[in-house]
């Protein structure tokens, strides 16, 4: 049975009103107390279900990376999605999508943590890193 804070709150605040009247101090202010410790811990459960939902979504794109040509790709059915920083993902558990240097470059970096990465092949120092390049596009 999930617990209404805002209920118990508004009794509260009830109950102390009526403490106040008959000029009942202690309990009032144990009733005040109350209220403050109530509204601390919906904070902590707020806080503790945005962490949850965090590493919910951690967890299910962990189940999709690959890495591939030393950045990480997330695979979605058919479709390869990225490149992502390999630094900010271990580190952080952040995907942070590569930028490329300038356009048609092998060459990215990562706009976090400035690490730079090469993508796809550089026909003029004659590597390869597995024929995909930033936009998706198959140089295979």
């Amino acid at each position: 049975m999930p617990v209404n804070i805002k209920v118990i709150f508004d009794q509260l605040k009830n109950i102390a009103s009526i403490l106040k009247e008959v000029d009942k101090i202690e309990q009032y202010q144990q009733i005040l107390n109350a209220q403050n410790e109530l509204l601390s811990m919906q904070q902590k459960i707020k806080e503790l279900e945005e962490d949850n939902n965090k590493l919910r979504d951690q967890l299910q794109t962990k189940g999709k990376i690959i890495l591939r040509d030393s950045c990480y790709w997330i695979q979605d059915s058919e479709k390869l999605d990225g490149p992502y920083c390999t630094r900010c993902w271990d580190k952080n558990k952040d995907m942070i999508r590569l930028n490329p240097t300038y356009l048609g470059s092998p060459y990215a970096v990562c706009p976090e943590c400035k690490n730079s990465y090469q993508t796809r092949e550089d026909e003029s120092a004659g590597t390869s890193t597995g024929g995909m390049s930033l936009l998706g596009e198959n140089y295979s």
